[in-house]
């Protein structure tokens, strides 16, 4: 058996739950009809005078034009409230019930200063001025709600010119109850008037936008296919080679670079149309493609001219190498011209140590030249793993023990004709001799 103190405990937490329950909805009961209360109060000020200013007059209506939907919402919290009390087996409390009555009679007196039909083809004729001002996300469902919208309001002035009619027959026979007719007739044709050139100018900015669109296509066109040559271009690797193939790389993204020129007035203007185009389309998605597209391009820009510098670099430091060893290549051919001519080894032996130790002393030039092109080789503006794969590089290696081997060959000869020279004298000094004893 449950404590009664327990049970006591229980109920009362229930009881306060239900309490803050009913404290915060009647809150939200009050919220609302607070709004409504004060959207009144904003609103009769502008209803005394009828404007005469098409502009005022319009705002004007479009402020009264809420008058429904708060009407309908009052009605709505009066049967949940009336729903919520019976089912609690109580009454209305009297304070939401007086509240709720005199919003209601205030409404219906608001309400009576606006003649039904009127308001009718007042709300037609405000939602098809909405609805001209409203942005579609494409040039070709703009056109089509705005041709659907021009055809529903040229049935709105068929509709107003017969209401105008029976208003303008009623007239005759009833003078005082029409003049009210009349006037929200005249203020509705007027407003018809007005919603008809609000179409006519969204049509002849549907005509410029065309332009425009195509025009920001065409640019986007030219962008796009920039963007993916340059793409292309900086996927592929940089091949280190001779300064030939190196400068065919530099003017292919000398070119690339010099179709890049353009990209910024094209990316300037594709700003343009679209600040044009928002007037009548939903261009967020436009100036946030050309925003990207900015950045992407700026960056590709910067990655090409980066990788265009290093070409640049490199060939420099190639030209420089290929001609050191082309100059030490036309040496050592020279030289192992004169030390291998057959016009050398008909010479007397005298003559061929001269002509030999000659060649020795040019080959102190060949030294330096090889110097040159090791120092070319250790400038170069390449990566390092490239440099031993190079040709011209292999070549400069050969080319250099080359060099070594033909100066050892030359010392050696030199030392032969050396050896050579001093065994002949003493042979024809000795033969002398011995033909002087004689």
């Amino acid at each position: 058996m449950a404590c009664p103190v327990s049970s006591l405990l229980q109920q009362v937490r229930r009881t306060r739950a239900q309490v803050q329950q009913e404290l915060q909805e009647r809150e939200e009961v009050e919220r609302e009809l607070g709004l409504v209360k004060s959207w009144i109060q904003d609103t009769q000020g502008l209803l005394p005078g009828l404007a005469t200013d098409e502009g005022s007059m319009l705002q004007e209506l479009e402020v009264l034009l809420p008058l429904i939907s708060h009407r309908q919402n009052v009605e709505r919290i009066a049967e949940q409230q009336q729903s919520k009390y019976l089912d609690l087996y109580t009454i209305l409390p009297s304070e939401i019930s007086m509240q709720l009555a005199e919003v209601t009679l205030t409404l219906g007196s608001l309400e009576e200063q606006v003649p039904q039909t009127a308001l009718y083809w007042l709300g037609k004729l405000l939602i098809i001025s909405v609805k001209l001002k409203e942005k579609a996300p494409e040039i070709s469902q703009a056109k089509e709600e705005t041709k659907a919208l021009k055809e529903e309001l040229e049935s709105c002035g068929r509709s107003l010119s017969e209401l105008d009619a029976a208003v303008q027959e009623f007239g005759e026979q009833n003078p005082t109850l029409s003049k009210q007719l009349k006037d929200a007739i005249t203020k509705l044709k007027e407003i018809h008037h007005h919603t008809g050139r609000l179409a006519d100018y969204r049509t002849a900015r549907l005509k410029k936008a065309a332009s425009h669109v195509h025009e920001f296509s065409e640019m986007l066109e030219f962008v796009m296919a920039w963007t993916e040559r340059a793409e292309a271009v900086v996927k592929d690797s940089l091949i280190w080679s001779s300064s030939s193939q190196l400068q065919d790389q530099i003017n292919t993204y000398q070119l690339v670079l010099q179709e890049s020129r353009e990209l910024h007035t094209n990316l300037d203007t594709m700003a343009e149309r679209a600040a044009l185009l928002s007037e009548v389309l939903q261009t967020e998605a436009m100036n946030q493609q050309v925003s990207e597209l900015g950045r992407h391009t700026e960056e590709l820009q910067q990655n090409i001219r980066t990788r265009l510098q290093s070409l640049q670099d490199a060939a420099k430091d190639m030209e420089r190498l290929e001609l050191e060893v082309r100059d030490l290549q036309a040496a050592l051919e020279s030289a192992q011209g004169t030390l291998t001519s057959p016009e050398l080894a008909r010479l007397s032996l005298k003559e061929q140590l001269a002509q030999r130790q000659r060649l020795l002393t040019d080959m102190e030039g060949l030294k330096q030249q090889v110097q040159a092109v090791q120092v070319c080789q250790s400038g170069l503006r390449v990566p390092e793993e490239a440099v031993t794969s190079l040709p011209i590089c292999r070549t400069a290696l050969a080319l250099a023990q080359e060099a070594s081997q033909l100066q050892h060959t030359a010392i050696q000869q030199c030392n032969i004709l050396q050896v050579g020279g001093t065994t002949r004298h003493h042979r024809v000094t000795l033969t002398h001799h011995k033909s002087t004893s004689r």
